[in-house]
């Protein structure tokens, strides 16, 4: 697991920072160089956010095995990928391997993905089929504002605070929790861009799906359970999962398996085999990096404090 910030006062030393890109920056308005780069690696997924103070023009070739994305936090334009240009409403894709040169303008801001091709085509077949399969893919996506606006700000969000919590990312769990969130916020993105097939299930059908949702958690007590997990799993669509949940539990699969975990951490609480586990610690194990999020979320579910619940696990 990898989490760093840098700063460059060169582009080239920036562009070979990112050992994996085959690429070259150069600067090409004058003034001098300063720019961040931020990174987080799990070995599965690997997402970096820059910030470029200068006009650069970036060549090279993306990773094999990979397709990246890039969401602009800021990009003043004219910015172009591939000769096209780049609106204010629209992200990139470079699939594996892929040639590449991109003009940038001078204060542009981006975090950008790179999710493996065996993640996406399991978790959207319908995309990376698209990806894959057009003679004239387009590496630019049109993306609705808001949607944009509301994938930033929480893409960000979850980047940030694995950043400013890098210990609790030593967890399996808390690793595990990053990287699918992060990519599920990617594909409810790109969702708009590739028409969902539409299925016609029964009651029972989605009755199902919830029944075998639920066996799936139980069976995975040792380890945190997403939405993704779920889905590949169970071979259904997010948006079929989600639709079961709402219409079977009056819930959302996130929200279902966010109370799963808080009554893990709970139980653990709860524990004297693990009383010398703290609470950090035992919210990280379950894949709880955000301890603001944490503690709000466990005290809105049990109404009390997870202070409180240890302290009677202490008492035991």
């Amino acid at each position: 697991m990898l989490a760093e910030i840098r700063h460059f006062n060169d582009a080239q030393h920036h562009a070979a920072h990112l050992r994996s890109w085959q690429q070259v920056y150069d600067q090409i308005s004058s003034g001098r160089f300063c720019s961040s780069l931020s990174r987080l690696n799990t070995g599965q997924l690997e997402v970096f956010r820059e910030v470029l103070n200068q006009r650069v023009v970036q060549y090279g070739r993306a990773p094999a095995d990979m397709v990246h994305f890039a969401i602009p936090i800021h990009a003043p334009l004219p910015l172009t990928l591939q000769g096209r240009s780049v609106g204010s409403h629209a992200i990139t894709a470079l699939r594996s391997n892929e040639e590449f040169i991109m003009h940038v303008p001078p204060e542009v801001d981006s975090i950008q993905l790179s999710v493996r091709n065996e993640d996406l085509a399991a978790l959207a077949p319908e995309f990376y089929q698209q990806l894959s399969g057009q003679r004239h893919w387009q590496p630019v996506i049109q993306v609705r504002p808001e949607q944009l606006a509301s994938t930033r700000s929480t893409l960000l969000g979850v980047f940030e605070q694995a950043l400013e919590n890098p210990d609790l990312l030593e967890f399996a769990g808390s690793q595990k929790l990053v990287q699918h969130q992060l990519i599920s916020l990617l594909l409810d993105m790109l969702h708009d861009s590739v028409p969902e097939q539409r299925l016609n299930l029964t009651y029972a059908t989605h009755s199902d799906i919830v029944r075998r949702s639920q066996a799936i958690v139980m069976d995975s007590s040792d380890e945190p359970v997403t939405v993704l997990d779920l889905c590949q799993q169970l071979r259904v669509s997010r948006r079929t999962l989600q639709n079961s949940f709402q219409l079977i539990a009056n819930t959302t699969p996130v929200d279902y398996l966010r109370s799963i975990r808080l009554n893990a951490v709970r139980r653990m609480l709860l524990s004297p085999a693990h009383a010398a586990r703290g609470i950090r610690e035992a919210a990280a194990y379950w894949g709880f990096y955000h301890l603001g999020h944490f503690a709000r979320d466990y005290r809105k579910l049990f109404c009390e404090l997870p202070s409180d619940t240890r302290s009677r696990g202490l008492l035991q």
